[in-house]
């Protein structure tokens, strides 16, 4: 049989210290990594909804043989597009805070057609989170592949 002290039940210092110090550099860990990782993700969601919309556009030129367009807007603040079907205005899209365009997409109207064979004469549309990275997404002319970069 053993006898226990009244001094063994607990912890000692320095057993408190080792895990206050390992909880406090995790939390600073997540203090900076988790906006860095909110910014990548943004971004990727906002390049994978602009690449489904322009392939819905593209299908959809071909199903109902007719002409659809994806109109880039890039002012100061507002950044978005808006799809077309034969000049009538169908979605509005606005990117999230942060995410905006690079240059100017499309054509010299800033606009990507799809004609009713699906075909169009292609570009590349490059958004750019607040960090500066940024995705592309590929309208080849030759092919019609749409893809993200």
């Amino acid at each position: 049989m053993s006898i226990e002290k009244a001094g063994d039940l607990g912890f000692t210092l320095l057993e408190i210290l080792l895990v206050v110090i390992l909880l406090a550099g995790s939390g600073f860990y997540l203090l900076i990594k988790l906006p860095v990782n909110f910014e990548k993700q943004r971004l990727a969601f906002e390049s994978t909804k602009l690449l489904e919309e322009i392939r819905d556009a593209r299908q959809a030129a071909m199903a109902e043989n007719n002409w659809y367009a994806v109109k880039f807007y890039c002012q100061s603040g507002d950044h978005h597009y808006q799809i077309f079907k034969q000049g009538k205005m169908m979605k509005n899209i606005y990117l999230d805070d942060g995410i905006q365009f690079v240059g100017q997409p499309g054509d010299a109207k800033g606009e990507l057609r799809f004609n009713a064979l699906g075909r169009s004469a292609g570009t590349t549309i490059t958004l750019k989170n607040s960090l500066g990275e940024r995705k592309s997404v590929v309208v080849a002319p030759v092919g019609m592949r749409i893809r993200e970069k």
